[in-house]
């Protein structure tokens, strides 16, 4: 029982000094000069086209297949024009289709941040391409425009089994700056 113990208690120790001792280093996101601070070892790619961007940040490989851990950012731009819903509207509706698809485990009230209002939901769903009973932990936060017909969704997630250990990363992640005003000065 003892050296259970002792087992258990060197294991969180090196767990815990593992999140501790992550390296980040700051990605910035282009065209908009954006910044996020990511894990050191962490893959990073981006598309962009017409009127959207996207970025990718994961522990795997994107370009070797499905990753398992990771962010992913996506901006875009005209919703209002293209839908008729303003931002706000068409992020809501989607976070009110995810609510009734899939098991949500919390969310957050819309949050002024100054350019971008955001709010939150946390869910497990589906992850079809790791297998049938496999499911992702997924953090969405949303963000509109204030006076902007722009829409930005962050994606964090991973296998809901290592969640605990990717948390922390992802909520460090969320400090993420959009745009660098100062280019657009």
């Amino acid at each position: 029982m003892r050296i259970l113990l002792l087992s258990l208690v060197l294991l969180f120790s090196i767990c815990s000094f593992a999140e501790k001792d992550q390296e980040f280093h700051t990605q910035i996101l282009e065209p908009t000069g954006g910044k996020i601070e990511v894990p050191q070892n962490w893959f990073y790619r981006e598309r962009h086209g017409g009127p959207y961007y996207v970025w990718i940040l994961s522990k795997e490989d994107p370009d070797k297949g499905p990753y398992k851990t990771g962010v992913k950012i996506q901006s875009i731009m005209g919703i209002e024009e293209k839908s008729g819903q303003s931002p706000e509207s068409f992020l809501r509706s989607f976070a009110a289709k995810k609510k009734k698809e899939v098991k949500v485990l919390s969310e957050c009230k819309a949050q002024d941040q100054g350019l971008f209002t955001r709010i939150c939901l946390e869910t497990i769903e589906p992850a079809p391409a790791f297998g049938e009973n496999q499911n992702f932990r997924i953090q969405y936060s949303l963000f509109w425009g204030n006076g902007m017909d722009l829409a930005v969704v962050m994606v964090s997630g991973t296998f809901e089994e290592l969640w605990a250990e990717n948390e922390q990363i992802f909520n460090s992640m969320q400090a993420f700056e959009f745009i660098d005003m100062k280019r657009f000065e």
